[in-house]
């Protein structure tokens, strides 16, 4: 089911904790770590993490829940972004009670790459660090991706 006709590309999951992206077939949960989803929004406070505990996180969230948690990359963390919204940048009616908050991105390990990328959806700035990303903050918002069924032969 739609959660609203400016929000078709959404799907919620029957409990109303997750949300299938159609536009980029990925699974996000709807509240950022820390808070909880009680059938009408995001509850509690968000968690503020360095980022080797917020890859922690997503590993202990993917063993728990038997589901390939992970954090997203910086272009998945991107496509939420609402374009030409002012104010709070992400679909609130369908990420309900996003902390204005820096938001991390997985650690990519790659020599001359940026480490990792922060998102703040209360203003779309983006901010990148290539070491010492242990002494920065942020909250996390887990993601992944869909599983398709294999194709009967």
């Amino acid at each position: 089911m739609p959660i609203t006709a400016s929000a078709q590309r959404y799907q919620l999951s029957p409990e109303g904790a997750e949300v299938t992206d159609a536009q980029t077939g990925l699974i996000w949960r709807r509240c950022a770590e820390g808070m909880a989803w009680n059938g009408q929004t995001c509850t509690g406070t968000a968690l503020n993490l360095v980022h080797s505990s917020a890859e922690a996180l997503a590993k202990r969230e993917a063993a728990r829940d038997k589901k390939a948690w992970r954090l997203p990359t910086f272009k998945e963390l991107q496509s939420l972004q609402v374009p030409g919204q002012f104010g709070q940048l992400i679909d609130a009616s369908v990420f309900p009670a996003t902390p204005e908050r820096w938001f991390w991105s997985v650690f990519i390990d790659q020599p001359g790459v940026v480490d990792a990328f922060n998102l703040y959806f209360g203003s779309a700035e983006v901010a990148g660090y290539a070491d010492g990303r242990d002494n920065l903050y942020g909250a996390v918002r887990l993601v992944r991706n869909v599983q398709r069924r294999a194709a009967k032969k």
